[in-house]
């Protein structure tokens, strides 16, 4: 059954590509759609032109507010919340066994 929740998300410091990349990764395999939402703009995450774009222009302590809508919802934003923290807990972030599928 399809579910749609939202939360606020607030990043210390601007996302890394490395992280934008994986926002989209994660958005890919979703099953449903997730949106983010920050100035009055609004971007489906699974475009990635326009998603890179919108997250290189949010400024440095944004809050973003996602939605998202589609099956297991609850464990999605966990994912994403997790990708967006993992700027806020280490300075350099670059892991060189990490890899994206695009």
């Amino acid at each position: 059954m399809n579910k749609v929740i939202s939360s606020d998300i607030k990043t210390n410091k601007r996302l890394s590509m490395r992280q934008i990349m994986n926002l989209y990764q994660v958005t890919k395999e979703f099953k449903g759609n997730i949106y983010f939402i920050c100035n009055h703009k609004l971007v489906d995450a699974k475009k990635l032109s326009t998603f890179v774009s919108f997250v290189l222009i949010l400024q440095e302590c944004a809050t973003m507010k996602v939605i998202l809508e589609g099956e297991n919802v609850h464990a999605m934003l966990e994912k994403v919340q997790a990708i967006c923290k993992e700027n806020d807990e280490s300075s350099f972030g670059f892991q060189s066994n990490q890899t994206v599928n695009i």
